[in-house]
């Protein structure tokens, strides 16, 4: 008998003596040592869903490509580690899916290894099945949820929680981000930098939706992308080059990306950049789990935040109201005492109004501050907007890029300079480290004033 055909016979008899799916996967190792092709060495009759003989093929004709599989894999083979996850595979095969990986000795040597790779399905999420991660791990998941539903606000406990990771997994940066896709919208929620890592920061102050959206085409049917060498680089180069560019420019060497979820749909994101690789598997177990967790709790945020705004509107023009606005300024303006962030501010009067209500009646007066907050919302976030009097609006942006915060003043100046209808008068303020916000806003109301000046000496008919 030949060496290849024993160490065949071994490895099946192995196979075939496992009760669930189990196959020997056989894993190339190339010159430069990174992983080649991956095949099916051996595999036992209910390996193979459909009953047809899989040995012989690369595993990616019967499995997505998955490169966190693939270095599993090449650890185990290589270096006698093994690994147990526990994987939602939903949207591929409508289960979770219990994953175990073993290593397997070989008598060849040389570039070729092995492992044994057993799975169960399980229809739905049983928690049970959690239980084996490690103490380490467990331990963290357990506390991040604890601080989740402490005494604070949400984004205090959120900033927490995203500080200890950063500092449990060693990232440089660690990111939360959810999506909106009703507005085309992708909203950093929380971000912690290593400090002194600017460049790295700088990645995550602003992530157009056009980026995140495509995150999904990364993660695949997997539960999380993981860059750490060139070839998930060459990846993101193929989906989304110009973030590909991005991460080259400001020195991003690894990367972990892990989907939030609710009823299947992604929500959000959790990022972090630039940490140990070799402790890859442990950085994903634990954000794969507390993923479950913190897409929950955002959730709930989010939809006690709606039905907050619900009632602080103002009926007439749909954006927030007086009450509203002073009890936002006083939280940030406290937030800022003890974190300063970037912000922008500004104050919109309607010039002519009391012309328009006295020469045409108050229902066109009322139609013109609806068209007004129309315009304030399509430009600003709705939850940033307050009609502060009743003429007078207000802006308070926290976390806004100064250029974003700019280009969202000139879009607002384009929108509303309408003599005969919507004629803003606007003055504006942005604070990179300041931190004073009620300086910023009598900046801000000052230049409006002045610019609610020059409208009526250009308008004099329209004074009232």
């Amino acid at each position: 008998m030949n060496p290849a055909n024993s160490t065949y016979e071994k490895f099946k008899i192995i196979a075939e003596s496992v009760e669930n799916p189990c196959a020997v996967i056989s894993i190339e190792k190339k010159e430069d040592g990174t992983i080649g092709e991956l095949r099916i060495f051996a595999a036992n009759d209910k390996f193979s869903m459909t009953g047809e003989n899989v040995e012989g093929e690369v595993y990616t004709k019967y499995l997505p490509k998955e490169p966190e599989f693939e270095n599993m894999c090449y650890r185990a083979a290589f270096g006698g580690e093994k690994f147990h996850t526990y994987v939602d595979s939903r949207k591929m095969l409508g289960s979770w899916v219990d994953n175990l990986i073993l290593p397997l000795k070989s008598e060849e040597g040389g570039n070729i290894g092995y492992c044994q790779y057993i799975y169960e399905l399980t229809k739905d999420m049983d928690a049970g099945k959690f239980s084996t991660i490690s103490p380490k791990v467990a331990g963290f998941v357990i506390k991040s949820c604890l601080e989740l539903r402490a005494d604070n606000d949400f984004k205090t406990n959120l900033d927490q929680v995203m500080a200890d990771i950063r500092v449990f997994t060693g990232a440089a940066t660690t990111c939360v981000l959810s999506l909106n896709r009703e507005k085309k919208k992708a909203e950093i929620l929380s971000q912690s930098t290593e400090e002194g890592l600017f460049l790295v920061e700088n990645t995550f102050m602003k992530i157009p939706y056009a980026i995140a959206e495509k995150w999904e085409d990364l993660v695949g049917e997997s539960d999380c992308f993981i860059m750490r060498s060139k070839a998930e680089l060459e990846r993101i180069e193929e989906v989304i080059p110009d973030w590909a560019d991005k991460l080259k420019m400001d020195s991003v060497q690894s990367l972990c990306l892990v989907p939030l979820s609710q009823r299947r749909d992604i929500t959000g994101y959790i990022l972090l950049t630039n940490f140990d690789v070799d402790n890859a598997s442990m950085i994903k177990d634990t954000l794969v789990i507390l993923s479950v967790f913190l897409s929950s709790e955002i959730a709930n945020s989010q939809f006690l935040k709606r039905l907050e705004w619900l009632t602080s509107v103002d009926m007439l023009t749909g954006v927030r109201n007086r009450a509203t606005m002073n009890r936002v300024v006083d939280e940030f303006a406290e937030l800022l005492k003890w974190k300063k962030t970037p912000f922008g501010v500004a104050f919109c009067m309607m010039n002519g109004l009391k012309f328009l209500n006295d020469k045409n009646g108050h229902d066109a007066g009322n139609q013109c501050l609806e068209k007004a907050g129309k315009i304030l919302r399509d430009v600003f976030d709705e939850s940033e907007v307050f009609r502060s009097s009743g003429e007078e609006f207000s802006i308070v942006c926290q976390n806004i890029d100064e250029d974003e915060f700019n280009e969202k003043i000139e879009k607002l100046r384009e929108l509303g300079s309408d003599p005969d209808g919507v004629y803003f008068a606007i003055g504006y303020e942005y604070d990179k480290k300041e931190g004073n916000l009620r300086a910023a806003l009598r900046v801000a109301n000052k230049m409006m004033q002045s610019e609610n000046e020059t409208f009526y000496e250009k308008y004099p008919e329209k004074r009232c």
